[in-house]
């Protein structure tokens, strides 16, 4: 395994957010920003000299604090000042899902008030689901229930819109936790450099 940079905070707790930055990139570090309580982690850094905006997450199971933590996140992007031409990558549990019909399976799956709030932060930012935009009509489950039978599509990369043709492969893989299921997101559009790769890869 490759060392790296490790960026996380609240992994002291039951939940925890991480970033992980490989040596062999070229990475300079811009602005950290940390959630108390290990919610969220937001990343402004140049990638390659491309400017990045990296945020990672973890939304709350209680559907009356949904609202406020996507607001919070939200007024975070609000406070950075962003060149045009920054790419914005957003990928966590945010414990909702977007559309009951594709991403939830039994126990009569619901939209809930706060997918506004991400419907709001994706407007302002021009960011898109990327593997919905791919996949528009398949079923792919990110969290499941055995008993009784529960599946749901709770993790998300949003991305900025321009990043498209950039975004080799984003998929739903297996991962430790029998429960949820792991997203991964390739990106092979940086400008290759003789002293690294341009090809890197967020889980």
């Amino acid at each position: 395994m490759e060392r790296g940079n490790v960026f996380s905070h609240g992994m002291e707790h039951s939940r925890g957010v991480l970033i992980l930055i490989k040596n062999s990139l070229e990475f300079e570090l811009k602005t950290i920003k940390v959630d108390k309580n290990g919610r969220f982690i937001i990343l402004e850094a140049n990638v390659q000299d491309h400017p990045f905006l990296f945020v990672n997450l973890y939304a709350p199971n209680k559907t009356n604090e949904h609202s406020t933590f996507f607001d919070e996140i939200c007024e975070e992007l609000d406070n950075f000042c962003l060149a045009d031409d920054c790419n914005i990558v957003i990928g966590g549990d945010f414990n909702v899902i977007f559309d009951p019909d594709l991403d939830g399976n039994g126990r009569n799956p619901k939209r809930k008030e706060s997918v506004k709030c991400i419907e709001n932060i994706c407007l302002a930012n021009d960011l898109i689901d990327i593997w919905r935009i791919r996949n528009p009509n398949v079923k792919r489950f990110t969290w499941c229930q055995k008993t009784p039978v529960i599946q749901r599509t709770l993790d998300f990369w949003l991305v900025s819109n321009g990043m498209q043709e950039d975004i080799d492969n984003v998929d739903v893989i297996p991962s430790l936790k029998p429960d949820y299921s792991a997203i991964a997101l390739s990106i092979n559009g940086i400008e290759i450099r003789s002293h690294g790769p341009s090809f890197w890869k967020l889980n």
